[in-house]
């Protein structure tokens, strides 16, 4: 058994608090802080005689228990992100699923012909596949088995795009993304997430690749890019726009923030929905980093409620700090000597500062 009882809880609360620093750590740090000074101002009076150490202790675990609750329920739906991302975001879905609901008669034709138009999609997919295998497959050596190359199905993407063939487009892209997993050089990756890109789906790696070229980017491309998301209704461009904006420290103050947030309502359905799980994750992984930080404080201060080292003087001890206390204070640079008859200030006596001040007229 480890000789102190709380060496194993602070080293497992500690790893976790290092593992998530940023988050939370200034309110931790400021409750474990106060703590710390009522816990010095417990040791200090103990040692002038004022309390006993087990009247200490229990201040001291008194003050510790409400550490631990003020902490635990600050850390537990804590997020530097402000709330009103999360807000608007839960709004505009609601208001999206309502407006689903009470879609107008011209509304309810577009949507079915939209699913009319996936349907048909598919079904070429299955009639023409003969079609499109023999416009890629090549052989690679005589007597081999043909297969598709990338530069082929690359070029029939090109292609069936100029031509405006759905299926075709869909079935090039269904292709690039089925031998994505066996390309190593990022230039050929870079040309199958361009030609993957879906105005209507999410791709992570597109949303990757914005995030990255956006990093460094002023307020005015910022501007720009949003304006051009929401005009194109471009489902990952949406989704860049809004995690980037999430993680601006001016919060909604800068003018194409308040962009993407009045502009939640023209997000693409599959922009709302990815954006609640990924809003709904963040949160989550900022609370979870928050609580770790709080368990480690509170683990600092359960370890410290014993005043370890802290005795009660003796009757010697108390009769020489009045007999000090009793002599006045020197002045400023006078030499108190070796038998006393003036004392210097001390740093436990509540009067030092009014006495020091007295001195020194």
């Amino acid at each position: 058994m480890a000789m102190n009882p709380f060496r194993e809880a602070l080293g497992q609360a500690g790893l976790s608090a290092f593992q998530h620093e940023k988050s939370f750590k200034p309110e931790a740090d400021a409750a474990l802080a106060n703590f710390q000074a009522l816990r010095d101002d417990l040791e200090r009076q103990v040692r002038r005689g004022d309390l006993t150490p087990k009247v200490a202790r229990e201040k001291a675990s008194v003050a510790a228990s409400r550490l631990k609750i003020t902490l635990t329920r600050q850390s537990e739906a804590f997020s530097p992100v402000p709330r009103v991302f999360l807000d608007r975001l839960v709004e505009a879905s609601n208001a999206r699923k309502r407006a689903l609901d009470h879609l107008s008669l011209e509304g309810l034709q577009r949507e079915t012909n939209r699913l009319l138009r996936m349907t048909l999609i598919e079904q070429q997919l299955q009639t023409r596949i003969r079609e499109f295998e023999g416009r890629t497959y090549t052989r690679a050596m005589p007597g081999g088995m043909t297969a598709p190359s990338l530069e082929s199905l690359l070029s029939f993407h090109h292609t069936a795009s100029q031509a405006g063939d759905e299926a075709a487009v869909e079935w090039g892209r269904r292709q690039l993304e089925a031998i994505r997993p066996r390309i190593m050089d990022q230039s050929d990756l870079r040309k199958i997430d361009q030609a993957c890109d879906r105005p209507d789906a999410v791709n992570p790696r597109i949303v990757s690749v914005y995030l990255e070229a956006l990093k460094t980017a002023d307020s005015q491309s910022l501007e720009t890019f949003v304006t051009n998301a929401l005009e194109g209704r471009d489902a990952n461009a949406c989704v860049a726009s809004f995690l980037l904006a999430r993680e601006q420290e001016s919060g909604s103050s800068l003018r194409w923030v308040r962009n993407v947030l009045n502009g939640l309502g023209a997000f693409p359905d599959v922009s709302l929905t990815t954006l609640r799980t990924l809003e709904a994750e963040a949160r989550g992984a900022d609370s979870e980093a928050a609580r770790a930080q709080a368990d480690y404080a509170i683990a600092i201060a359960h370890a410290q409620v014993d005043l370890a080292g802290v005795e009660a003087p003796s009757n010697e001890d108390l009769a020489l700090q009045s007999r000090l206390r009793a002599l006045p204070v020197a002045k400023l640079g006078e030499p108190i000597g070796l038998r006393l008859a003036r004392r210097g200030t001390l740093p436990d006596d509540p009067e030092t500062e009014r006495d020091g001040e007295l001195s020194t007229d």
